[in-house]
């Protein structure tokens, strides 16, 4: 039986352009078979991740975003902090973290890794930049979680 000890959480919409580079990070991480490691695709982040959050020793969440900074991704470690409105269906890591600390007392290591990305249109393809930073956050990725498989798979 291979216990789960690392969650990952890849965040973004397949349909809009380069958004899809969460799920497409998801993908190839499935692909390597790490054990102990979960893998999740989510549109957007949500309180019902907190079950799955719980029963885990860390978790990277991975997403694609226009503040990752002047490299291809960007990765930081999270802490967990209230956001400042209502509890709604569209959430931050932080506040994730804040509630499961509140619920249960603990919360799981945390990092959120950011790639880069240029195109949210609804119906477009991926970009060749995002991709380019795609390959390399797997590399980080890769290193991450243990695996030396990071660039078997081409994004």
């Amino acid at each position: 039986m291979n216990e789960v000890h690392t969650l990952v959480i890849a965040c973004g919409n397949p349909l809009r352009g380069d958004d899809a580079v969460g799920p497409r990070a998801a993908d190839i991480v499935k692909s390597w078979d790490a054990p102990g490691v979960k893998v999740l695709v989510v549109h957007q982040l949500v309180p019902e991740l907190i079950g799955e959050m719980k029963q885990v020793e860390r978790v990277l969440f991975i997403d694609a975003g226009t503040n990752a900074g002047e490299g291809a991704f960007q990765s930081r470690i999270v802490e967990p902090k209230k956001s400042s409105r209502l509890l709604g269906h569209h959430e931050t890591p932080a506040n994730l973290l804040a509630m499961l600390r509140d619920l249960e007392g603990r919360v799981p290591q945390a990092w959120l890794v950011t790639i880069s990305a240029v195109s949210f249109h609804h119906g477009a393809e991926v970009t060749e930049e995002a991709r380019n930073r795609l390959q390399r956050a797997l590399a980080w990725i890769g290193a991450f979680l243990g695996t030396e498989r990071s660039c078997m798979k081409s994004v």
